[in-house]
């Protein structure tokens, strides 16, 4: 009885380990943008998903103007859409680049909001005081 409790308690706990999260990379650029935006700015985030919640970390640098914001918004790729999520980044001294801390950066989904993280729907845009609407985006991978 021992055995059977041991193999059935090994076989839960190797199924919770499937179920944990894999981290997926977002790229940020001007290019991917809509419109496209002309910048040297750029960023990589980390993000994902566990317990219904969305998980963010990462950087950017060299935007064209002082931060303005960051969102999470709705939208397929190369469509623009409503915002979610503000973003909250340590800035640098000069703000033109900043760090996000998923301690910071981490955002209960609703049912519909998970569905479109599923469907790979949500893309994050960071804003510059020269480009308010946006100046680097990356979508998030299908989750």
């Amino acid at each position: 009885m021992k055995r059977i409790t041991a193999l059935i308690g090994l076989a839960f706990m190797l199924t919770l380990s499937g179920f944990g999260q894999a981290a997926y990379d977002v790229s940020l650029t001007g290019i991917n943008h809509v419109p496209p935006v002309g910048t040297p700015a750029f960023g990589t985030l980390e993000v994902w998903f566990d317990s219904d919640t969305l998980y963010v970390r990462g950087s950017f640098s060299d935007l064209m103007g002082y931060y303005w914001a960051g969102h999470i918004h709705f939208g397929e790729p190369g469509r623009t859409g409503n915002r979610l999520f503000r973003l909250r980044p340590e800035l640098s001294e000069d703000q033109r680049e900043g760090r996000f801390h998923e301690s910071e950066n981490k955002f209960a989904l609703r049912p519909a909001q998970r569905q479109a993280l599923r469907n790979g729907n949500l893309y994050v845009v960071i804003s510059s005081h020269r480009h308010q609407q946006g100046e680097i985006r990356g979508q998030i991978p299908r989750m």
